[in-house]
C-alpha cells in the first residue's frame, strides 16, 4: 500500500480520535478550543469505557458500540444542561450551541479559529513528512519486544470482538482475565474494522494521528488555559507540538511504548483541566464545573490508555496545586480568613505526601517498581540533554530549548502561569534520575515508569510546548512594543493586537525555515531507528511472503505452533491465523508448554498429542531465531526445532528461512501414532 492509498485510513483515524469527543464535548457546552482541543480525550475515553462496557454485556467490537455510546453520551449531556439551564432560568438564545469558531470574537477571542486552523495545516504537513521519512513504507513493521505484542492485541480484539481492559491480557495468560489497558488497541481495531486496513497499516496511521492531531489539540487546550485567549498562541501552538524529539517521535518507535505515546498525548488536556479546577488559568476556556467534569474523563482516558500517564498528571498536577495553595492562603491572610489560610497549604502538603506514597511505597505500583532500566550516562549529560531538549543522546534542539528558556521567564512573572516552571523542572528530575543514578531513590521515585527515561523524557514536552509557546507570543508582544516606541511610529494597543496573529505567524515560518521544520530529519531518523532497520532483526527477507502464505494455506480455524522469536508470531496480526505463543513471552498453560517443551516428539511421545489437540494445533512451524539470538528465552522452545528430522511432521510452505509443517503424528483420538 502507498502513502496515497493510506490517506481514507488516516482520515478515519482522526475521525475516531475526534468526532466523538468533540460531539460530547459540544453536548456538554463547550465551545471553540475548549471543544477541540478536549475532543481527543473525550474521545479515547469514551472509545476505551465503551469497550468495556460491551465486553461485559457481550455486545461485539466494532463502529456501532463506539457511534452508539458516543450518541448516547451526547444526548444525556445534552439533557443535563437543559435542565440546569431551566433550573437556572437562563434564555435559551444565550446559551445556543455554535458547531463552529467564528472568525471574529468568540469564545477564544478574534480569529482563534482561523489560527488553528493554519497551524494545524502546517502541523499535519510536518507530521505527514516526518512519518514518510521514518516509516518508509506504510506497512511497515516495527520491529521491536513489544510491538509483537501490540499487533497481537489488535489482532485478538478483531478476532473475539473482545476489546475490554479488563481482558486482553488474556492474549499472554490464556484462559485467566488479566487487566490490562487496551485504548491503543481498541483505537486501532476501529480503525483496522472500518478502513479495511490491515493491522500494521492501522496501527502506524494511528500513530501519525496521534502525533499530527491528538497530541497537538491537547497542547493546544493546555496553551489556551496558560496564554489565554491569543490567536497567535494558537497558531504557534500546535507546530511547536511537533518540535521535541522526546515526545511524540522516540516514543512512536522505542519499545515500541505506542500505549505510551497515546496516553502522554493526553495528558496536557488532563492538565488543563487541573489549571481550570484550581482558578489559575487566565480567561478560562473551561467553568470549573466543566473542568472537573474533563478531568474525570481524564482519570478514564489516561488510566485506559496507560497507567502511568495517570500517575504524570498527579505529579504534574502537584505545581499548579502547590501555587494556588499558596495563592489562596496569601488572600485569605490579607482578609484575616486564618482557617482557610491554613486549610490550603496543609491539603496541599496533604496531597503531595500522597502522591509521593504511590510512587515510593504504595502496593498498587510494586509491580512495576520491580522492573529496573539501568543508567545509561552521566548527570552532567543528562542535564545537558534536558536543557538542550536532546535527551536519551539525541541531537540537540537549540531553536525550540532556547524557546522554552524564554517562555519560563515569562511564565515566572505571572502566579497564574508560574507553575509551568517547577511542573517542567519536575519531569526534567526525574527523568534525569532514572537516566543517571541506580539508587533506592531512583527506584523509588520513577518505578511508576519501569525507571525507563524515554517514558520519562516524554513528559518533559507537555510543559515545554505551552512554554515555548508563551516564549513565541510574549516576545512577539514585546517586540511590537518596543518597534512602537520607535520615533514616528505609534500603535495603539488595539492596532498592536490585531498586529501579533500576523507577527506571530511570521515568526513561525521563520522558526519553521531556519530549523528545518524543527528538524524534521532527526525526528525522521528517530522514528526510522525500529521501522527501517534490518529486517532480519525481526523477519528474514522473504518471511513477511511467506507468512502471507501461511495464511493462505491454513484454514481460519487452526492453529499454527511457532516459535515467537523467529518472528513467525505475526502470522497473527498479519493474516489472522491464530498462534500457539503470541507474544515473546507470557504465562502460557500446561498444554502449550508441552507443544513449546516436546512437539517435535509427538510421534513418540504419548503425552504430546493430547495437549496437541487440547491446544487446537494442527500446524507448526520451524525456524531459525532471527530477533535478539542472545537473550536466552529465545532458545526456550525446543519442541519447535529440527522439524525436518522428526517424524510425523508434513512439509507444506516454505520460505524466509522458515518452513510449515502439518502434523500428521496425533490419531483422531489425540494419541500419539505410535501409541
Amino acid at each position: 500500500m502507498t502513502w496515497a492509498a493510506a490517506v481514507p485510513a488516516a482520515l478515519v483515524a482522526a475521525a475516531w480520535c475526534v468526532l466523538p469527543g468533540a460531539l460530547v464535548a459540544r453536548a456538554c457546552g463547550w465551545r471553540g478550543i475548549a471543544c477541540w482541543g478536549s475532543a481527543p480525550l473525550v474521545s479515547i475515553a469514551l472509545i476505551a469505557t465503551t469497550a468495556v462496557v460491551a465486553g461485559r454485556i457481550g455486545v461485539g467490537w466494532g463502529a456501532w458500540p463506539a457511534v452508539a455510546a458516543a450518541v448516547l453520551c451526547a444526548v444525556v449531556a445534552l439533557a443535563v444542561r437543559t435542565g440546569l439551564r431551566r433550573v437556572r432560568r437562563t434564555s435559551p438564545s444565550t446559551d445556543r450551541p455554535r458547531w463552529s469558531f467564528r472568525l471574529r470574537g468568540g469564545p477564544d477571542g478574534d480569529l482563534a479559529g482561523a489560527a488553528l486552523a493554519a497551524g494545524m495545516v502546517v502541523t499535519v504537513a510536518i507530521c505527514w513528512l516526518t512519518a514518510v521519512l521514518g516509516f518508509g513504507r506504510i506497512d511497515a513493521i516495527s520491529a521491536t519486544y513489544d510491538a509483537v505484542h501490540h499487533y497481537s492485541a489488535v489482532a485478538r480484539i478483531m478476532a473475539t470482538g473482545d476489546a475490554s481492559s479488563l481482558t486482553l491480557g488474556e492474549l499472554t495468560s490464556p484462559g485467566h482475565p488479566v487487566a490490562y489497558p487496551a485504548a491503543w488497541h481498541d483505537v486501532v481495531a476501529l480503525v483496522g474494522l472500518t478502513s479495511g486496513a490491515s493491522i500494521p497499516v492501522a496501527s502506524n496511521v494511528v500513530a501519525l494521528v496521534v502525533a499530527a492531531v491528538v497530541w497537538p489539540l491537547s497542547c493546544v487546550l493546555l496553551v489556551r488555559q496558560t496564554a489565554g485567549r491569543r490567536a497567535g498562541a494558537f497558531l504557534v501552538a500546535p507546530v511547536l507540538a511537533t518540535a521535541f524529539t522526546a515526545m511524540p517521535w522516540m516514543v512512536m518507535t522505542w519499545g515500541v511504548l505506542w500505549p505510551n505515546l497515546l496516553g502522554v498525548a493526553l495528558l496536557p488536556a488532563g492538565l488543563a483541566a487541573v489549571v481550570g479546577v484550581l482558578g489559575l488559568a487566565r480567561d478560562s476556556a473551561l467553568g470549573r464545573g466543566s473542568a472537573l467534569l474533563l478531568g474525570a474523563i481524564a482519570v478514564a482516558g489516561l488510566g485506559l490508555a496507560q497507567p502511568n500517564a495517570l500517575v504524570g498528571l498527579l505529579v504534574l498536577g502537584l505545581s499548579p496545586l502547590v501555587v494556588a495553595a499558596v495563592l489562596t492562603a496569601v488572600r485569605r491572610a490579607r482578609t484575616r480568613r486564618w482557617v482557610t489560610a491554613v486549610a490550603a497549604p496543609v491539603g496541599a502538603l496533604a496531597v503531595v505526601l500522597g502522591v509521593v506514597w504511590l510512587l515510593a511505597w504504595s502496593p498498587f505500583l510494586a509491580a512495576v517498581r520491580s522492573f529496573d532500566w539501568p543508567a545509561t550516562m552521566g548527570r552532567l549529560e543528562a542535564v545537558r540533554g534536558v536543557l538542550l531538549n536532546g535527551m536519551n543522546q539525541r541531537p540537540d534542539l537549540w531553536a525550540v530549548s532556547v524557546l522554552v528558556v524564554i517562555g519560563a521567564v515569562f511564565a515566572l512573572r505571572s502566579p497564574r502561569t508560574a507553575w509551568l516552571v517547577p511542573a517542567h523542572a519536575t519531569s526534567a528530575f526525574l527523568y534525569v534520575l532514572a537516566a543517571s543514578r541506580e539508587d533506592a531513590l531512583t527506584a523509588a521515585l520513577t518505578g511508576a515508569w519501569y525507571n525507563d527515561s524515554y517514558r520519562l523524557a516524554a513528559m518533559v514536552p507537555v510543559t515545554g510546548v505551552a512554554l515555548a509557546s508563551l516564549g513565541v507570543v510574549e516576545t512577539v508582544r514585546l517586540l511590537l512594543r518596543a518597534a512602537n516606541a520607535l520615533p514616528g511610529v505609534d500603535l495603539p494597543p488595539e492596532r498592536r493586537r490585531l498586529l501579533a496573529l500576523p507577527a506571530v505567524a511570521v515568526a513561525a515560518v521563520a522558526l519553521v525555515l531556519a530549523s528545518d521544520g524543527f528538524r524534521v530529519g532527526v525526528h525522521a531518523i528517530a522514528v526510522a531507528g525500529t521501522y527501517q532497520r534490518d529486517e532480519s532483526t525481526m523477519l528474514s527477507p522473504g518471511q513477511r511472503e511467506f507468512l502471507d502464505e501461511v495464511g493462505r494455506e491454513v484454514p481460519v480455524d487452526d492453529v499454527v505452533a511457532e516459535n515467537p522469536w523467529t518472528g513467525n508470531a505475526l502470522l497473527y496480526p498479519l493474516t489472522g491465523r491464530q498462534v500457539t505463543f503470541p507474544h515473546l513471552s507470557g504465562s502460557w498453560t500446561p498444554d502449550q508448554e508441552v507443544v513449546r517443551q516436546r512437539l517435535r516428539d509427538a510421534a513418540t511421545d504419548p503425552t504430546v498429542c493430547p495437549a496437541v489437540r487440547a491446544a487446537g494445533v494442527t500446524y507448526a512451524i520451524d525456524a531459525p531465531v532471527t530477533f535478539w539470538p542472545w537473550d536466552e528465552r529465545s532458545g526456550t522452545y525446543p519442541g519447535l526445532t529440527g522439524l525436518d528430522r522428526a517424524p510425523g511432521f508434513e512439509p507444506v510452505v516454505s520460505g524466509g528461512g522458515s518452513t510449515l509443517y502439518r502434523i500428521t503424528a496425533c490419531g483422531e483420538d489425540g494419541g500419539s501414532a505410535a501409541g
